[in-house]
């Protein structure tokens, strides 16, 4: 013969199974609030030596490798008779398509070990991307106009990044040091080792010793010595 529970036994226990549940679901959302502080995201700022942001730098987590690079199509695109990013970084396997946004033709090339290449005239967008296979520094020009530069950084390395305005970026974790690199160090070709400082919570700093190129000469003073202002 079965017997009858107490109304107050079942609801006794339809509580105690309710308190275990939120006791289960607080546990997991303490487990995902640990877990996302974990993977929360470290903000780095690159300043130069007057504590002024750094635009352009290439900066990198020094560790691990590229297994499967990425395969979206990386843009280095041409407007205003500009490379347009100034610098891109991308993945050591990953394919780069360089569209000609402007009205006139563009010839780009490169001479640098990694990836020697040539685009020549076209306007629109080439058939062909160009696959860059080895790490290192790329540097780019147009033959028909030489104040256009730029750079892909090609990356060994699976994380990484380029400053924007602000100078800052955000990495997966708190690191001690990061691979650099800025159009601006004079004569480094490769990225090098910088200490990151003023580290306080999920932040730090690095700073660069960059020097800004000369200025574009112009024929103002040409024009005043012949009184032609």
């Amino acid at each position: 013969m079965c017997s009858q529970l107490s109304p107050f036994f079942i609801t006794k226990q339809l509580l105690s199974n309710s308190l275990t549940c939120v006791s289960k679901q607080l546990s997991c959302l303490v487990l995902f609030a640990v877990f996302s502080g974990s993977l929360m995201a470290f903000e780095l700022r690159a300043v130069n030596a007057n504590g002024e942001p750094v635009v352009d730098a290439f900066v990198a987590i020094p560790e691990g490798t590229i297994v499967a690079p990425s395969k979206e199509l990386a843009i280095m695109d041409q407007a205003n008779v500009r490379f347009a990013p100034h610098v891109l970084a991308i993945d050591t396997g990953q394919s780069v398509v360089f569209p000609n946004s402007d009205n006139i033709r563009h010839h780009v090339y490169s001479f640098s070990d990694p990836k020697r290449f040539e685009i020549k005239l076209y306007q629109g967008v080439p058939k062909q991307p160009v696959l860059f296979e080895k790490p290192g520094l790329v540097a780019l020009g147009c033959n028909i106009h030489d104040s256009m530069v730029g750079y892909i950084f090609v990356s060994p390395w699976p994380e990484y990044s380029v400053t924007g305005e602000t100078g800052t970026i955000n990495l997966s974790k708190a690191v001690q040091q990061v691979a650099v690199w800025h159009p601006w160090m004079s004569g480094v070709k490769e990225a090098v080792m910088v200490g990151v400082t003023d580290m306080t919570g999920n932040s730090g700093v690095i700073t660069i010793s960059v020097q800004p190129p000369a200025p574009v000469k112009t024929f103002k003073k040409f024009r005043r010595s012949y009184g032609d202002d």
